[in-house]
């Protein structure tokens, strides 16, 4: 062929074409003559022109994979490459005519997600800058082995047909130039050279020829541009100055539901609503002036749907006038996905409700109105009572399905200006506008009323009730934040009172509740700073009133707020989780406080320590109580841990399994504060419990109410009869001592022996006692 290559195809076309490829695909690919020149390229990747083309020995590896490219090019319809260094390459011979003209490269590429680890070996093995090293792999595009045919095809394909495409065009324009010299020769000699009429009549019918075989070419050129670009993803489309769209793929005439000959020659806004129409003629403008531009925009198809579709386009140049080429991409997913995601960030997945973020914008807005008129208005705080159980016993599915109901009963007792938001869990909060006490009051009641009623959970008729707290605007607070966290305060003063029920906010509850934060603020910093300690008060045997145990008290002091009631700080340990590392701690210094008694030559006694019931209910406790007794040296007969009978009735069937595992351990354990909650003699005959712990509240007037000296003897002999022991607690006076020994009580421990002692004062009032 005559004709260079470069000369024949129209460059900027394929480079544009090749360039737009790339950014659909990610594949690099180039186009080089046979004196291996780089007529056009698209991508290549970091990896081997910044690392292997420059260290000698990889170097030497990508000469040797051209090498093998080149010396095989004609064995088959493409050649491909796994080069040592990692990445593949692959070539195909172009041919227009038959003669073989150029080479398509295609490479600096994976077949499968990169190894890295192989990588990092190669950087640490040549010394390349490892992080760019990797980052420039994470960068090489991947390909599935299976795709290159069809992918070496359509390059080669393309290349060829552009070539073939220019050396038609260059031979119609000889043609041409050759004609219209024909024609010059023919009007110039027409008197004088009649006898060559025939021969150059001949001639022009050549030229003639060659003009419609180069025609059907270019026809045959079309067809199979048409085929490639049909393989695109997406829309493809060529649009010319003016925002006419003059050539797009099939895809294009299926998403909008018109024809190729019915699109091919409209403008571009035509396929738009009237804004994005506009949007889209000045993007087209912007495309022409600076060369490349992308827009999200509506496809507006022939039935009226909008379908979402993200367009970019790049400007280049054909034999004329420059055009646009791009390509569209359906996002309807993406939308769709963005919905999602921006539905679920102001409603709650589960019930449909507000979440707290739209819940608070709609406060916001609501007290903003109230603030003008002057109206009043509420904010409730809902808690299930109990939800917990529901969760563990039927499971969270069940859980969820009461949830949805429940909100479905909420929103229809409400008012259309009403809302009622989930917080999460089972704790919801009702905005009320216009709502003044009396009203509030009134919702709460139908509120508590509604949750009452039964419900149907797949085979299971559930009962469950709530608690609701008020705050008022603006007697409570004049934003979300404080009324929400009075709302708050008051719900749990709600249940404090037995639940089923609503309480409004109070300034007293206010101050409760700062002291409450006060006080588990401070706990958390209370052993640290060495501010608890532990006291030790005598039990003793009502036989020879010898010292035969210490119960361990904890007392806590604090710099500032004084001498705290441990009636006030167990319960906020309890709740803030303070409860399990201070109740660890209380365990361990009292297990090492009657090791170090026993090393002081003082008798063995028996430890008891007080459970709270977050700690019986870890699961961890058995195995926390031997790890500390395995630690401490102490034998687990001389440890008797307390429980109270509220603690250990709450839950009977897991309370009986924890008390197993302990006795199991060798621990003793004892009912503490016994005869105020209401134990089932079924179960307390299942405890593995030794001993009964006389409430002080029956033993202070044991000596002046009946009653109280019934329940007390009953205890006694109900004890006795089960084969357990019984210590009386609060004893004070000798009245009451003579009356424990009258009913023949075990054991004893109240002020009529001593007060709770420091570890060295308990050592000397033991030391003879015991």
């Amino acid at each position: 062929m005559s004709y260079p290559l470069s000369e024949l195809i129209d460059m900027p076309a394929l480079q544009a074409l090749m360039e737009a490829l790339h950014r659909a695909t990610g594949i690099n690919h180039a186009l080089i003559d046979n004196d291996s020149r780089v007529l056009t390229a698209a991508g290549w990747s970091r990896a081997c022109t910044d690392f292997h083309r420059v260290h000698p020995d990889t170097c030497r590896q990508c000469v040797q994979s051209d090498q093998y490219i080149l010396g095989h090019l004609h064995d088959a319809p493409y050649v491909g490459y796994d080069c040592p260094n990692g990445l593949v390459d692959y070539a195909t011979p172009v041919y227009i005519e038959g003669e073989h003209v150029a080479n398509v490269f295609t490479g600096q590429m994976l077949h499968r997600a990169p190894d890295m680890a192989f990588f990092a070996r190669q950087a640490e093995r040549y010394g390349f800058d490892a992080p760019g090293y990797l980052d420039a792999v994470r960068a090489v595009p991947v390909v599935p082995r299976e795709r290159m045919p069809a992918i070496m095809a359509f390059l080669v394909g393309l290349a060829e047909m552009l070539g073939q495409q220019g050396l038609m065009r260059r031979r119609q324009m000889e043609a041409q130039t050759q004609l219209r010299q024909l024609n010059e020769d023919l009007v110039h000699r027409v008197g004088e050279r009649t006898a060559e009429l025939s021969a150059t009549n001949q001639q022009l019918q050549r030229a003639i020829l060659v003009h419609e075989q180069a025609t059907q070419a270019l026809a045959q050129e079309r067809q199979f541009s048409d085929d490639t670009i049909n393989c695109l993803p997406g829309i493809f489309y060529l649009i010319d100055r003016h925002g006419v769209l003059i050539r797009c793929n099939q895809r294009f005439c299926e998403v909008t539901g018109r024809g190729r000959a019915e699109v091919e020659g409209m403008h571009a806004r035509a396929f738009f609503d009237h804004d994005d129409g506009a949007r889209i003629e000045a993007r087209i403008g912007e495309v022409f002036a600076s060369g490349e531009a992308s827009i999200e925009a509506a496809l507006l198809t022939r039935d009226g749907r909008r379908l979402p579709y993200y367009f970019s386009g790049r400007r280049t140049a054909g034999d004329g006038d420059p055009y646009v080429v791009g390509l569209g991409i359906d996002i309807a997913a993406r939308k769709q996905a963005e919905e999602k995601i921006q539905y679920l960030a102001h409603f709650d997945a589960l019930t449909g409700l507000p979440n707290r973020v739209l819940l608070g914008e709609r406060v916001k807005y609501a007290l903003t109105l109230a603030q003008r008129s002057g109206e009043p208005a509420a904010v409730m705080f809902l808690d299930i009572d109990h939800f917990k159980d529901i969760n563990d016993t039927l499971g969270h599915s069940a859980g969820d399905a009461l949830l949805v109901q429940l909100s479905q009963r909420l929103c229809q007792l409400l008012r259309g200006a009403d809302t009622v938001g989930r917080l999460g869990g089972d704790e919801f909060i009702f905005l009320l506008p216009g709502v003044d006490a009396a009203g509030a009051a009134e919702v709460a009641q139908k509120l508590l009323a509604a949750i009452a009623a039964p419900y149907r959970i797949e085979h299971h008729d559930l009962n469950v009730t709530g608690s609701i707290g008020i705050a008022l605007y603006p007697d409570d607070g004049a934003d979300f934040e404080t009324l929400g966290k009075r709302a708050d305060v008051a719900m749990y003063r709600a249940k404090q009172e037995g639940r089923h029920g609503y309480r409004f906010f109070t300034g007293e509850m206010q101050a409760r509740s700062a002291r409450h934060l006060e006080l588990v603020n401070a706990l958390r910093q209370a052993l640290a700073r060495g501010q608890m300690r532990v006291c030790y008060q005598p039990q003793v045997a009502m036989r020879g009133e010898r010292v035969i145990g210490a119960e361990a008290l904890l007392r806590w002091t604090h710099p500032e707020l004084g001498p705290v009631s441990p009636v006030e700080f167990i319960p906020a340990a309890e709740e803030s989780g303070l409860i399990l590392p201070i109740g660890e701690w209380v365990l361990r210094q009292a297990v090492r406080q009657a090791v170090q008694w026993r090393r002081d030559g003082i008798a063995p006694l028996v430890m008891a320590v007080n459970l709270s019931a977050v700690q019986f209910r870890h699961p961890d406790l058995p195995a926390l109580v031997s790890r500390i007794l395995d630690e401490e040296g102490l034998a687990p007969a001389c440890l008797e841990l307390e429980l109270t009978e509220g603690v250990s009735m709450a839950d009977p069937q897991r309370a009986i399994a924890t008390m197993n595992n302990l006795h199991a351990r060798g621990v003793r354990m004892s009912i503490d504060d016994f005869g105020t909650g209401y134990s089932s003699l079924s179960h307390l005959k299942k405890f593995k419990v030794y001993k009964l712990k006389i409430d002080q509240s029956f033993v202070r007037d044991i000596g002046t109410d009946p009653e109280d000296r019934a329940i007390v003897g009953a205890i006694i002999q109900m004890a006795k009869s089960l084969g357990l022991r019984t210590i009386a607690e609060g004893v004070e006076t000798d009245g009451q001592r003579a009356f424990l020994r009258e009913h023949d009580c075990d054991e004893m421990q109240g002020y009529f022996y001593s007060r709770p002692l420091s570890a060295e004062q308990f050592a000397a009032y033991a030391r003879d006692r015991v």
